[in-house]
Parts: structure tokens; C-alpha cells; sequence
């Protein structure tokens, strides 16, 4: 375990405590309500029950959930294990990437497309799940692959392209679409990516290359060693960097497309 406060994700806490209002055993997030004659008020005209702010406002809201219990981590426990933190700044990257890659989409079009996609892939993902588990929702509810059909409906009464809501949603595409955004190469946002995936999948290459061996004991079998690794903050920084951009951007094209 690395022992130590990180100096490097305070920006990032103070941003997520921006956001919280505790009371009691609640945290409220903090995000402004949608303004009547904003910009994503009207993205959300006829999209029925898959609003392009729910998915923006729902990504916003699990990328500030996983940097509070990062901070609650660091701060409380300060002993910190070596993937947890990769792990818990992934889960701030994927969601807020997908924010500012719905966000930051100039053509309204699109970013309905690229929401009812988001929405097809929960439904896709969630259709998974009831078919594992056995569930069947009781009426007048729905199965998640009806309302995969229900929105691609919606998109086609919008007039929207059914080819681009139906495709697969892959967050290689959003992650790089959205370093892009910020003005990162049109991999490094991916190669960071990559980095706190393979934490988060216990890859060794991970651990091998990103974390500070500490020492090493060769085993019985001759081929066979053992090595002690603990936590890089300098390799950490760079992953924790990209995270506090993507979230700030995502609240700043937030902010911009709830205005009004």
C-alpha cells in the first residue's frame, strides 16, 4: 500500500464538493435545473422518456459519486492499494467522456442521436441482465429489447439517421472524442484510458509498467519471480489529470447547453 495525500487530486475533490449537499445520510448533487428555453430543453422535445439531459445529467452525477469515494479513500483510509484509485478514475473518465461527447456536439441532430444511442446501449446491456437473472417486468412495464425498438422508433419520427442510434457504443469513441475536445492528442486521452482499464481487469502489463516495485523474490520455480508493487502517484497524476478536465469540461458544456 503508498501511504501519502496525493496533493495532485485536490483540484479534482474541490470540484466534487462543489457539487454535494449533504443532509443527513443524502448527497444532493448539485447541478443547475435545466432552463425552460435552453438549449437542452429543446434537445429533449419529443424524445419522450429518453431525454438527452438525463443521460448528461446521470453521467455527470456517477463520475462525481466515484471521485467522492476516491476521496473518502485518500483522505480517511490513507493507505492506499494499487489499482482502487486507477479504477475509481476510470469510472470518472468513461462518464463524463460521454457527457462532453453528447455535449459538445454542435448539430442538435446529433446529440440526440448520440444519446438515444447511449440509451440503446443501457437497454442492450440491460436485456443481458434479464435474461440472466429471469426477469420479466410486470405490465404495464417493458422489456429492455421493446424499448430497444421504442428508440429507434423515437429516432425515426425525428427524423434522426437509425443507423447512427443503432451502433454499438464503444467508449474508445467517446473517451477520444472528448480528449479531443479538450485539446489532448487523439490518443493520449485513450492511452490513459487504457492504463486505469487494465487496473480495473487486474492486467499485469498494467501493474508491471504503472506501478513502483518495492522488491522481488524469485520462487521455486526458476522462471518465477514475485514482485512487490506499489502505487506510482507520478504515473497516477497523468490519468488524474485527464479526469479533472473531462469532468470540468462536461460541467461547463453542461452549464452552457442548460441555460436559458
Amino acid at each position: 500500500m503508498a501511504k501519502g495525500n496525493m496533493q495532485f487530486l485536490r483540484e479534482l475533490f474541490e470540484v466534487a464538493e462543489s457539487l454535494t449537499d449533504r443532509s443527513g445520510q443524502q448527497i444532493g448533487f448539485g447541478l443547475d435545473e435545466v432552463g425552460p428555453t435552453s438549449p437542452l430543453t429543446q434537445d429533449d422535445v419529443g424524445m419522450e422518456g429518453y431525454k438527452v439531459s438525463t443521460v448528461v445529467t446521470n453521467s455527470i452525477m456517477a463520475a462525481v459519486d466515484h471521485v467522492l469515494t476516491l476521496r473518502s479513500l485518500v483522505t480517511g483510509a490513507r493507505e492506499i492499494t494499487n489499482a482502487a484509485p486507477w479504477t475509481l478514475l476510470r469510472g470518472v473518465i468513461e462518464p463524463s467522456s460521454v457527457a462532453v461527447w453528447i455535449l459538445d456536439e454542435p448539430d442538435r441532430a446529433q446529440r440526440r442521436e448520440r444519446a438515444l444511442r447511449v440509451w440503446r446501449h443501457d437497454m442492450k446491456e440491460r436485456s443481458k441482465w434479464e435474461k440472466d437473472a429471469g426477469v420479466v417486468p410486470p405490465p404495464p412495464g417493458k422489456k429492455a429489447t421493446e424499448r430497444m425498438k421504442d428508440i429507434e422508433e423515437i429516432a425515426k419520427r425525428l427524423g434522426l439517421r437509425p443507423q447512427q442510434v443503432v451502433q454499438d457504443l464503444h467508449y474508445s469513441t467517446t473517451v477520444r472524442d472528448a480528449g479531443q475536445a479538450v485539446g489532448l492528442s487523439g490518443t493520449e486521452a485513450l492511452v490513459r484510458w487504457r492504463e486505469c482499464s487494465g487496473f480495473a481487469h487486474g492486467r499485469t502489463w498494467a501493474s508491471v509498467k504503472l506501478s513502483q516495485p518495492v522488491s522481488a523474490t524469485r520462487l521455486r520455480d526458476r522462471d518465477g519471480v514475485m514482485v512487490a508493487l506499489t502505487l506510482s502517484e507520478t504515473d497516477l497524476e497523468r490519468v488524474a489529470s485527464l479526469a479533472t478536465i473531462l469532468l470540468n469540461k462536461a460541467l461547463s458544456d453542461y452549464a452552457e447547453a442548460a441555460n436559458g
